[in-house]
Order: structure tokens, then sequence, then C-alpha cells
């Protein structure tokens, strides 16, 4: 019974120390299950890293991405590496994604954005959007690290409601 809770407690580091430590402050769900041993209950795991990483202000929040979950750690607040104007961008490539089913073509961004391109590529350098080629076809897609940088700024996000605030303006 001691063994397999000092198992269980390791496993809980590694796996905090992993999600801490990375670099992208994301990490693949599968990655995770791997390292947990067979006998132990990942679900249980990753709920007390949840509830341990809460305690001390950072938040691990779950998304999907081309068909596999992926852990984000967050903390409150907004980033400030990330500018205002880079945010609203990210804000409506979110936005327009949702309208057109994640499909938002790269040549009709290039249009839409074309006066704040480099928001844009920043974003891109910083796996906050990714381009995507399918079928000779090429796409820009949001990352799960672009998603949880929006989720401390608008909750329910869009298209129609942002074209709204942007109207009064």
């Amino acid at each position: 019974m001691e063994i397999d809770n000092r198992l269980y407690q390791n496993t809980v580091r590694k796996i905090t120390r992993l999600i801490l430590t990375n670099e992208q402050k994301m990490i693949r769900e599968e990655d995770l299950i791997n390292i947990c041993e067979e006998s132990l209950d990942f679900d249980q795991i990753i709920n007390e890293i949840y509830n341990n990483l809460k305690k001390v202000g950072l938040e691990l929040i779950v998304s999907t991405y081309l068909e596999q979950r992926y852990y984000i750690l967050t903390s409150e607040g907004i980033d400030d590496n990330i500018t205002p104007s880079q945010y609203g961008t990210l804000a409506l490539i979110l936005a327009l994604s949702k309208e057109v089913n994640d499909n938002l073509k790269l040549s009709d961004a290039k249009k839409i954005f074309s006066k704040v391109w480099n928001d844009v590529e920043f974003l891109i350098e910083n796996d906050y959007i990714q381009k995507i080629s399918i079928n000779d076809l090429e796409i820009i897609k949001i990352t799960p690290l672009g998603k949880a940088l929006m989720k401390n700024v608008i909750q329910d996000l869009k298209l129609k409601n942002l074209l709204e605030v942007f109207k009064k303006e």
C-alpha cells in the first residue's frame, strides 16, 4: 500500500515538474499518460495536479488540436509580451475561424489582416497560430496556446459581437 502511495506521489511530482518546466507551457495528453504507470489512475493524478497548481495561482486547461488533447499551463491575467494589437488580431482570427469551421485560408487571412500582418507573423512565430497545408490548401489554425492566451481576455468570442464593438468606435 505504501509503495503504491509513493509511486502515486512520485508520478504526481514528475508530471507536475514536466508541466512547469516545459518551455512551451503545453504538453500532449498522450505524453503525460505514457509517464503514468499502468497501475495508477491518470484522471486522479491530473486532477490532483490541477488542484495543486490552482492553489498557487496557475491553471491547467485542456484543449483539442488536430485530434489530440493538450494540457496548457496558464496564469491569471494577460501576457505582457503580447501587445493589445496582437491580442485583437488573435481575437479576430479566432472569431473568423469559428465562423468558417476552423478553416481560415492563409490567402484570405493575408488579405484581411494585411495592415497588421506583422502581428500575425509574431503570433505564428510564437506558436499562437499555426500554418497548415491540407491537400494544396494552406490554412491557419489557432493553437491550444493561442486559445489559452484568449481565455482571460474574451470569454464568449463571436465575430458578430466583435464587429459590434468596432462599429461603436
